[in-house]
C-alpha cells in the first residue's frame, strides 16, 4: 500500500525515539507535529531489522543533510 502525505510542523513539534513497552521491538521512532504524530514501527520480524536500521539512517541523514542546506539558505 503506497502512502504519501505532507505536513507542516507548528511550534510546538519535536521528533524522537519512544519506548512503548519493555520489549525492544516495541519501540518508534515518534515524530510529534503539533498537532498531529507520526510514529514509525519497527517490523514485527527481527530478520527485518537491517534494512529497517538502514532505512532510519537514511532518515537520520537526510534530515541533517536538509538542516544544513536550509542553515547555509539563513535558517540560522
Amino acid at each position: 500500500m503506497a502512502f504519501n502525505a505532507t505536513w507542516f510542523p507548528g511550534p510546538e513539534a519535536v521528533a524522537g525515539m519512544q519506548q512503548l513497552g519493555s520489549a525492544q521491538e516495541l519501540a518508534a521512532l515518534v515524530i510529534y507535529l503539533d498537532p498531529d504524530s507520526l510514529a514509525i514501527m519497527p517490523p514485527t520480524d527481527p530478520a527485518e531489522w537491517p534494512r529497517f536500521i538502514g532505512l532510519l539512517r537514511q532518515l537520520r541523514d537526510g534530515a541533517a543533510e536538509l538542516a544544513d542546506h536550509l542553515a547555509r539558505s539563513g535558517g540560522e
